[in-house]
């Protein structure tokens, strides 16, 4: 977890925290899809639907703010 922090941080450097920081937003979509892939567990049609609304919303956000 430490190693794992000491990259986040960085990344959050580097690539500023307002930017990066809308990314974690996505953060529970990813692990969505690997447990659907990984684990094989059931995706409903409503899972991925608010995944997509939510990754333009993240999209549009990220638009907006420049």
């Amino acid at each position: 977890m430490l190693i794992g922090f000491v990259f986040w941080y960085r990344g959050l450097a580097q690539g500023g925290i307002a930017a990066v920081g809308q990314l974690q937003l996505l953060q529970p979509f990813f692990g969505l899809a690997l447990a659907a892939t990984l684990l094989h567990e059931p995706v409903t049609s409503v899972m991925f639907m608010v995944t997509v609304a939510m990754i333009l919303c993240v999209a549009g956000a990220r638009k907006f703010a420049l």
